[in-house]
């Protein structure tokens, strides 16, 4: 809407005067203006964002989807007397079939709006450009003679060759931008889970929770939630033992391999030789009467063990049942090994593409020399391919 002209004449000049205004003069003022800011508050409530709401909808048609979450700001354009209110920030997820897809930070119809990059890694140049900046960073510093002749590209995974490379494209995942934006982020003990709609952790949800040592923080208070929580930890010595009614210890570990006799390395935990009972997550869920049945809650903290359990996780086809998921991932100075580096980023790779977006990293402290290379990160996963339908 743009502004009254008032009409000027040629004959206009400006008339000086000693008198003050009066007081009425003074109060009509006031009164008027309040008027005109009141009108223009009331009017502005009144207009609705249609056009923008009326796009939104428009993407979903021809798939009746079921709008799951839709949230969006009011934002009203400055410099414009009453106009029409735009959207910011709009973030709305719906479920289609097997589906469930998330579109966030939408600015208007006239633009793309930004989705969650499901099958691409990394789909902005934006990302690409800092993705590249870590491979030029690591190259510097592990590579600066240019031995390495085929140029990598963040967005073919193929053309990560050499453990550096593979350490860098790690490190930005690590540090890359959350994929999914979780509004209501609750602290679990010493970790989080994502209580927005529809991952919120609620009775009767399962929790399963590897790598203890003896800080049942989070297992406590996911049992406190109301939540049936199974602890595992092979290195402590406390027995297998029920510890409330709806809580339990195994003296066992996960692993990718079934086994009685597996002898994990020495390290800080581990002292000694030792020999553990280790299991699938797979064959836990079938002894343990879960198999089929939705995990709302993994979490695993296993140092360094976990790049091999997920990629039996992936290869077991047992993440499907998981909704959320938080680990540790470790890169240790001798553990794992650096030859196997370039898998473990293929690894992290295919979590990231079937469907696990990241809500939250916690980057450790990180030491970028080759003999005492360590990189370590708390990472937070939902499920954006859980099937909904099939877990009712």
């Amino acid at each position: 809407m743009s502004l009254i002209n008032l009409p000027v004449t040629a004959s206009w000049r400006p008339v000086t005067t000693n008198k003050c205004p009066s007081k009425q003069t003074i109060l009509f003022t006031i009164i008027f203006f309040m008027i005109l800011i009141i009108l223009y508050v009331v009017v502005g409530l009144k207009q609705e964002p249609k056009t923008e709401i009326k796009y939104l909808l428009d993407l979903l048609k021809g798939s009746s989807p079921k709008v799951l979450k839709v949230s969006y700001d009011f934002v009203t354009e400055p410099r414009k007397i009453m106009s029409l209110k735009t959207i910011q920030n709009i973030s709305f997820q719906y479920y289609n079939g097997s589906n469930l897809t998330s579109i966030e930070n939408y600015d208007g119809p006239n633009q793309t709006p930004t989705e969650t990059p499901l099958k691409s890694t990394i789909k902005k140049k934006e990302l690409r450009m800092q993705a590249t900046n870590y491979l030029t960073q690591y190259a510097s510093l592990f590579d600066p003679n240019k031995t390495t002749t085929l140029k990598a590209d963040p967005n073919k995974s193929s053309t990560i060759q050499t453990w550096w490379q593979a350490a860098a494209m790690i490190d930005w995942y690590f540090n890359a931008p959350r994929r999914h934006v979780c509004s209501e982020i609750k602290t679990m003990g010493n970790w989080l889970i994502c209580q927005d709609p529809p991952y919120t952790v609620r009775p009767p949800c399962l929790v399963y929770s590897f790598g203890i040592n003896y800080d049942f923080s989070f297992d406590d208070a996911m049992s406190l939630l109301g939540c049936e929580v199974h602890s595992f930890d092979p290195s402590m010595k406390t027995e297998t033992m029920k510890r409330g009614n709806n809580s339990f210890f195994y003296k066992w570990g996960i692993s990718f391999v079934n086994t009685n006799t597996f002898v994990p390395r020495l390290d800080w935990y581990v002292k000694s030789r030792q020999e553990w009972t280790v299991r699938t997550l797979k064959q836990l869920m079938k002894e343990l009467g879960h198999e089929k049945r939705t995990i709302d809650v993994l979490k695993m903290d296993v140092e360094g063990y976990e790049w091999g359990i997920v990629s039996n996780l992936i290869e077991t086809d047992v993440l499907k049942y998981v909704r959320q998921f938080m680990l540790e991932f470790h890169l240790f100075p001798n553990f794992p090994s650096m030859s196997d580096y370039v898998h473990l980023y293929q690894t992290y790779t295919a979590l990231r593409e079937m469907g696990f977006i990241e809500y939250f990293n916690y980057p450790h402290p990180k030491t970028l020399k080759k003999a005492h290379f360590n990189n370590q990160c708390d990472v937070h996963f939902v499920n954006i391919y859980f099937n909904w339908t099939s877990q009712a």
